[in-house]
Parts: C-alpha cells; structure tokens; sequence
C-alpha cells in the first residue's frame, strides 16, 4: 500500500505536514474522499494512503465513501483505521450509496442488508455517522414523495435496530430523488427516529430558486455537511450561491458537526479543496 503514498508524494510534492485547520466553535474541517476521485481513479490514491494525504493538506477529517472500498472485509478496515490512527487523523462519516426507494422488493432487501454490512463497517472505521443514500422509485417527484417516502421510513426502521446498537446515527443527504426536498427528508427523519436520523445538508444541491429556503428547512436536523463550492471568482469567493448566508442557518442552530467539503468542480481537485477550506476559515 505504499505505492500511492509515494505518488501522491511525487505529485503533489515532499509529504511536509501542514498545520490542522482550526474551527470557531469547535466544529471538525472535513473532507470527502469523493472530492479526489480524480485521484483515486488513476491510482494516485486510496483509502489507506488517504490520511496521510490530509494530514499534508491540513484537514483533520475523513469523509469515506463505501464506493471506494476495493475491499470491505475485517483485514482490510482494520487496515484503513490504522492509518488513520497513525496520521492523526478522525473519520467523520461513512457514506453508503444505493436505492432503498425502487419498486423491486428483492432489490430493497439486498440494499437493506448491504447497507447492514455497511453500518458495521462505519462501526469498525470509527464513523460516528453513516450517510444512506435514498434513492428514488424511478416514477418521478409524486411517486418519491408518497410511496418513495413510505419505503424509505420502512428501510430505515429495519435499519435503526443495528445504528443504535453501534452508536451510528443514520443522515439523510439532499440528493434527489426521494431526497429531493426537505419537505421528504423532514418526513423520513419524523417518520423514524430524530434521534438517530438526521440531515445530510449538501450546500449545492438543492435548486437555485430555493437553496435557501431548502437549506433552513432541513438545517435543524443537520448530522453532517457538504460544503459544496464548485466554482470561484477572482477573489475566492463562492460563484453560485451566498456562502456566508448558508453557513450561518446552521450556526442559528448552533451545529455542532463537521464541515466536509465536497469538490465537484473543474480543474484540479486538491486546489478546489484548498479554496473551499480557505472560505470555510474565513467565514465560520
């Protein structure tokens, strides 16, 4: 497991550490392992050389996503822990992509189950949040919103038995389909348990014409964070939407959780990062 390591040296230069980002509040600076996909599809990365790369940029958490995991026996997590372990580093989420909404009912018990095996996994890596990617029915918004819904509360209360008895509090991300309002997720998270089911709120992915209105929504039961810049202007500032304004609906709610950013943007995916990190220090 070297290997990526010494690339990653090689390519973003000598591993010299940078200094832990600090947050007022004493909220965690985060980063998902999806913003460097880029990355870890030319090999250039991986889940076990991943802590020491964000020990280097300076970002004290990990965001890990199931989709990445080449492996998701015991040997292997272990293997990641320790790595984590070593840099100094903490795992913030653990994210499980999938379709608890679709109509084939074989299919929904194997999400169901599989998403089982990920909360265990979430357990082993230390994740004291799981983000259950919800799916849709793939009959549209009329559809998500009645029986979408109805699947998604019923999915989730097979799953919370197993999340409370690993200490593992399940986050719903506004991410289409049935989680493409917060009216949904609002519906799901009082449909099952708000003490173990909360909100995943993506900065970015809710529509233009009510990103603020969504957000508010949903930011009182916010577990986790997307900080979701994808384009900058010539000052670092966010293009697409008003940063500051979003970051203080979570801080009227006293948000306590991490700051994952999430990097979808053009370019080089370590530079977005960076930007993002910047504008997270200087407004939170």
């Amino acid at each position: 497991m070297r290997v990526p390591i010494l690339l990653s040296a090689l390519l973003f230069g000598a591993l010299a550490w940078a200094e832990d980002a600090t947050l007022r509040g004493g909220n965690v600076l985060s980063c998902e392992t999806y913003s460097y996909r880029q990355l870890i599809a030319a090999g250039k990365l991986d889940m076990v050389s991943a802590p020491a790369f964000y020990k280097q940029e300076g970002i004290k958490g990990i965001s890990y996503n199931d989709s990445f995991f080449k492996q998701r026996d015991d040997a292997y997590v272990d293997q990641v822990k320790t790595a984590v372990k070593a840099a100094g580093r903490m795992v913030t989420c653990f994210v499980i992509e999938g379709n608890l909404a679709q109509a084939d009912e074989a299919r929904r018990r194997q999400q169901i189950e599989y998403n089982k095996a990920g909360l265990r996994m979430a357990h082993r890596l230390g994740a004291p949040v799981v983000r259950i990617n919800v799916g849709n029915t793939g009959t549209g918004p009329e559809a998500d919103a009645t029986v979408g819904v109805e699947r998604v509360i019923a999915a989730f209360k097979e799953l919370l038995p197993v999340a409370r008895q690993l200490k593992i509090r399940l986050a719903i991300e506004n991410h289409g389909g049935v989680s493409k309002t917060a009216a949904n997720i609002v519906k799901i998270i009082q449909g099952t348990d708000p003490r173990w089911v909360g909100a995943m709120v993506d900065f970015g992915n809710f529509p233009d014409a009510v990103r603020y209105e969504e957000v508010a929504k949903v930011a009182p039961y916010a577990f986790v964070t997307h900080v979701k810049i994808n384009e900058f202007d010539e000052r670092g500032e966010a293009v697409s939407y008003d940063f500051p304004r979003v970051l203080n609906m979570l801080k009227a709610q006293k948000y306590k959780g991490s700051l994952s950013i999430e990097y979808e943007g053009k370019g080089d995916p370590v530079e977005g990062v960076r930007k993002s990190k910047a504008l997270i220090l200087k407004y939170w």
